[in-house]
């Protein structure tokens, strides 16, 4: 099964596909030299050194895999957020269109005594929550100040009551879309945390791990095996060597040894 990822965690993926295929392969075949010389006196009833080397794949093969599933998660939750800026940025140009328009209109086919009259003598604030402050103060008063002046053009007459419920509904909208964006944010960070600690336990346990993977195969007499899941400077850093990388571009899911029975 292909598993996308990020290239940070598709690195430690390869990283501990090498170290556990080779416990997964070999692990077996090692594990009667190392019983012989741990437990010269025979192995204690129900337990074997092949139990151990497999449990050591299993432990980093659950590590890894948490850290693939903590990336995914993140991953995912960052592409949830594309569809809730775009609808945050625009309600902000729908409110602030409808501000600009009522300005020029009042402006206009008023005056602009009448459009400072309705609070919209200044230019439009660029601050969200400052926006939305003036359009519920413009909303205000077009609900409580009678619009007693004279339009210039009688066809272009302005309802205050009908342009208050239209900047009311846009403004909740923004106010809205902005809490969602906002709250989208704290899920993306709490989901970059997990995989943060996640990264962190991986760059904890990998090099324990494998070291005492490579030492076990040490002395076994499989010093080729032991070289090759020796933990580097680069793969302890999460930066694979090139035996670690498929040949294909895109990493497999972490391998998993079978369970222990």
């Amino acid at each position: 099964m292909t598993v996308k990822v990020s290239r940070m965690v598709a690195d430690r993926v390869a990283i501990t596909n090498t170290v556990v295929a080779a416990i997964q392969i070999h692990g077996p075949s090692v594990a009667p030299a190392l019983d012989a010389l741990l437990f010269p006196n025979g192995v204690p009833p129900g337990m074997t050194m092949g139990h151990v080397v497999t449990a050591l794949g299993q432990l980093l093969g659950r590590i890894t895999t948490s850290l693939v599933e903590a990336d995914q998660v993140h991953t995912n939750e960052l592409a949830d957020d594309d569809g809730y800026r775009k609808r945050r940025e625009q309600t902000i140009a729908d409110l602030r269109g409808q501000l600009f328009a009522l300005r020029t209109a009042f402006t206009n086919n008023y005056d602009v005594s009448v459009a400072a009259a309705y609070g919209l003598a200044v230019a439009l604030p660029d601050d969200n929550q400052s926006l939305i402050h003036t359009a519920g103060s413009v909303e205000k008063l077009l609900r409580t100040r009678p619009l007693i002046e004279k339009p210039k053009m009688k066809g272009l007459t302005i309802d205050p009551l009908l342009t208050a419920d239209d900047l009311k509904a846009a403004a909740d909208a923004m106010q809205s879309a902005l809490g969602d964006v906002e709250r989208e944010r704290r899920e993306a960070q709490a989901t970059l945390d997990k995989k943060n600690t996640e990264l962190e336990t991986w760059g904890r346990r990998y090099p324990a791990i494998a070291d005492l993977a490579s030492l076990l195969f040490v002395l076994a007499d499989r010093q080729a095996l032991a070289d090759r899941v020796k933990p580097t400077a680069r793969r302890r850093a999460g930066l694979p060597e090139t035996e670690d990388l498929p040949s294909d571009a895109t990493p497999p899911a972490p391998a998993a040894p079978p369970e222990t029975p």
